[in-house]
């Protein structure tokens, strides 16, 4: 009885042996922060641009081109200033307890590489166009992580 109660008790250590040896081991729990550092995707911005084509023109074919001309400067600008925002001054004088002068000047420096226009329509002397940028995760991580 003695040898039949080592080998039952041999017999389970081994079982639990090879049992905990090939048990999944538990993951440890995700950081809620690594989600910010997903790099396996693609950012993009769109943005609309829009231009309108002056009336003193020599031929309508200037028009369209000079409206197209404002319409991916005006796309460029508002793609500024998503990626790096405007600067604002503001200046007031008051003069007599009146406001005399308020003046607000918007500038916005950017540098926009490799923005493409993905629609363009023009319609009525308004030429509208679709430009879009778009990179991967990690290099929008590079330029815009401050």
């Amino acid at each position: 009885m003695n040898r039949w109660f080592v080998t039952l008790l041999a017999s389970l250590g081994l079982i639990l042996l090879v049992a905990g040896c090939s048990a999944k081991k538990d993951e440890p729990p995700k950081n809620p922060k690594d989600a910010m550092y997903d790099f396996s995707n693609e950012k993009s911005i769109v943005v609309y641009g829009e231009g309108i084509a002056p009336q003193n023109t020599v031929s309508p074919a200037q028009a369209i081109a000079l409206a197209k001309r404002a319409a991916i400067t005006d796309g460029y600008r508002q793609l500024g200033e998503k990626l790096y925002g405007v600067k604002i001054n503001s200046t007031e004088t008051v003069r007599d307890a009146m406001l005399k002068d308020s003046r607000i000047t918007a500038q916005v420096n950017a540098l926009i590489k490799d923005a493409a226009i993905t629609d363009a329509t023009f319609k009525d002397g308004l030429y509208s166009i679709r430009m879009e940028v778009t990179m991967s995760a990690r290099r929008w991580q590079e330029l815009f992580a401050y």
